[in-house]
């Protein structure tokens, strides 16, 4: 028997049960074909190295297996129809697996690790998210802390300033005997 190693992108907004459909059409030709899958991997979504159809993303799938190699034109020709595939590609892996029992149970161990490493990502990204809130958190209270001290001094300082404003100049004794004199030139004459 011969190894392939199948894998195929899908548009990143389709529903779990879209997706689960794809899935069991290719797992269906390979059933026929008397194959047996070895392993599935979810890559999850990924940005592509260039637009596809519009989609700057696409979900990743890969799909290890086993058989004559029969089944592989039928996958492709069912994947190239179906809208919602955006790109495929199947490689031989293996050209002549001896020992179909080993290869399953390393498969089985690969996926187990794949899952480990998976959880092992996903907390790690958990982390990162969870330290990137607070420290958003910390420079908001900074910033509004700083937006409330400003804000303080500019209201200390206004206070002077509307004082400085309001208050009219002191008169001098003479600005003030002016209007007296003039009043008294008037009556003169």
């Amino acid at each position: 028997m011969r190894e392939y190693e199948l894998v195929y992108i899908l548009q990143p907004d389709l529903t779990g049960a879209r997706e689960t459909e794809i899935h069991g059409k290719v797992e269906q030709f390979i059933g026929a074909a008397d194959g047996q899958i070895l392993l599935r991997d979810d890559w999850g979504k990924r940005k592509l190295a260039y637009e596809v159809e519009k989609f700057q993303k696409g979900h990743y799938f890969q799909l290890s297996f086993l058989g004559a190699g029969t089944a592989i034109p039928e996958i492709e020709r069912s994947l190239r129809l179906d809208v919602d595939v955006l790109r495929y590609l199947t490689i031989l892996a293996d050209e002549n697996v001896k020992d179909i029992q080993a290869r399953v149970k390393l498969a089985e161990e690969q996926k187990a690790d794949q899952q480990r490493r998976r959880e092992e990502r996903e907390a790690a990204e958990a982390e990162r998210e969870q330290a990137a809130t607070e420290a958003r958190a910390l420079d908001s209270a900074d910033a509004s802390v700083g937006d409330r001290s400003s804000r303080e001094k500019d209201e200390n300082e206004k206070p002077a300033a509307l004082k400085a404003a309001d208050t009219p100049e002191p008169e001098t004794p003479g600005d003030a005997a002016k209007p007296e004199a003039a009043a008294a030139a008037v009556d003169e004459e």
